[in-house]
């Protein structure tokens, strides 16, 4: 079993956070949030030890065909909400992040928040995460 700040250290250079708003086909927008990281294939052992260790997500295989000289890649990635409420957002509250992926995972715990709150089911609560995204790609503070 890994080192869970090894882990940690290991998603503050590798990993992403990330929350994504879908184009508008329906009245309102839907908001996703994902948790990944990917990798040369050849390191997939490592994601398969983490994943062990979250308990939770999947690991996929990417080929990059039209990059002739990139070698396939493996991914591991969450976007269950509920995995990422129970699982993500407890482990790296419990084991911080401390390098340039800290103020992703806040971005990503506040956007996790307003999910909870049924916020991002408004059209004003999609224009709040626009803007703490915009902030957040500023490098401005985000309270």
């Amino acid at each position: 079993m890994l080192n869970p700040h090894y882990v940690t250290g290991f998603v503050d250079g590798e990993g992403c956070f990330s929350v994504s708003i879908s184009r508008k086909r329906f009245r309102v927008p839907e908001v996703r949030l994902r948790f990944e990281i990917e990798l040369r294939e050849d390191d997939e052992p490592i994601l398969q030890e983490i994943q062990k260790l979250l308990e939770c997500g999947s690991i996929y295989r990417l080929e990059y065909e039209r990059y002739k000289k990139w070698r396939p890649h493996v991914k591991f990635m969450v976007g269950s909400y509920r995995d990422i409420k129970s699982k993500i957002i407890p482990f790296f509250k419990k084991y911080p992040l401390q390098a340039k992926k800290k103020k992703q995972f806040e971005f990503f715990c506040r956007v996790a928040g307003m999910i909870e709150n049924e916020e991002h089911k408004t059209h004003e609560g999609i224009e709040k995460i626009r803007s703490l995204r915009g902030l957040l790609r500023h490098k401005i503070e985000i309270r």
